[in-house]
């Protein structure tokens, strides 16, 4: 699993932040409660001596060593059963000097025993999600809310192999060397749909994903190339080259794209030379694209990607009929 370093560095800080929080808030009720009951300060002060006292006793190694150490945990064991006895004869829960980890299995670590915690790969996946730019999408738009009833005949079985490629694609998805894919075919049958759940699960599976429209790449792509010299604000367009996974939504509906396409060939020639992994859809067919691009960008998408035609009747046409 590699994610996004970014990611990993925020979300590594936010729990680093989040369990110095909980320690904090653990030690201001015992402030507070030491205030109130002058016993309960001299059993924190004692419980707080305990791993000082075992350390103590393991240097000096004498004999009696293991007595030594029953002796102090039947000690601890005494005063945090007074430390109970006390909260619960005046009104606290018996646990209110805990500290209260948000995740009790890893205490807010992220780890446990060197291997990353569930808590922790969930906030990863979110963070996925938002850098890769699918977090207003991934909710709707899913390999489970796929809906292959709206094909029909050989639309259906066609779609039907479409979409068990795309699922397979994702669940295989390696890194480097995992191969492209081209959805293409007529608006509203699903590409872009497939194209946010391929790489949600590609996400959720721990790799460096990011997802972008044409328009929004080819902005990034001519905001690069007028760059000023001495310009030293972080690069749009480096993600791109970066990431193990880059998506393309609606290839040929952007504006005004003729100048960036030397370097929209620069990409992709990149990736696919590194062995980096793209999924492009559009809605041209092979003839339209060749009306647009450079023949060379035409020749790599269907000679380096695996092209998968998108058959059928406008899904959202199909949709908005339905709730007419």
């Amino acid at each position: 699993m590699s994610f996004n370093r970014e990611d990993y560095k925020n979300v590594k800080i936010s729990f680093e932040e989040r369990r110095k929080k909980a320690v904090l808030e653990a030690d201001e009720k015992r402030k507070q409660v030491a205030a109130k009951l002058p016993e309960m300060k001299k059993i924190c002060d004692s419980l707080e001596e305990t791993g000082p006292k075992i350390y103590a006793a393991a240097l000096e190694g004498k004999d009696d060593y293991e007595l030594r150490l029953q002796s102090i945990r039947q000690e601890t064991e005494a005063l945090l059963k007074r430390q109970k006895e006390l909260l619960l004869s005046n009104g606290y829960p018996e646990n209110y000097l805990d500290v209260i980890y948000r995740c009790p299995l890893c205490c807010d670590e992220g780890n446990i025993n060197g291997k990353m915690c569930g808590c922790m790969r969930a906030e990863l996946v979110k963070a996925g999600y938002e850098s890769a730019g699918i977090a207003g999408l991934c909710g709707k738009m899913s390999f489970d809310t796929f809906d292959l009833s709206y094909y029909s005949g050989e639309d259906r079985a066609n779609m039907e192999l479409v979409f068990e490629k795309a699922k397979e694609y994702a669940e295989s998805f390696s890194g480097i060397g995992s191969g492209s894919l081209l959805f293409f075919g007529g608006t509203g049958l699903g590409k872009t749909h497939l194209s946010v759940a391929v790489v949600k699960r590609v996400i959720e599976r721990g790799y460096y994903c990011v997802y972008t429209t044409s328009d929004k790449l080819f902005s990034d792509l001519r905001e690069e190339r007028f760059r000023p010299a001495d310009d030293k604000s972080p690069s749009k367009t480096e993600k791109y080259g970066e990431c193990e996974l880059l998506v393309i939504d609606d290839l040929g509906t952007e504006l005004n794209g003729r100048d960036i396409v030397p370097f929209l060939y620069s990409l992709l020639n990149q990736r696919i030379n590194s062995g980096a992994s793209t999924v492009i859809n559009t809605n041209l067919s092979h003839k339209e694209l060749l009306a647009v691009y450079d023949e060379r960008i035409v020749s790599r998408l269907f000679g380096e990607f695996l092209p998968y035609r998108f058959s059928g009747k406008d899904v959202r046409m199909q949709k908005l009929k339905l709730n007419q």
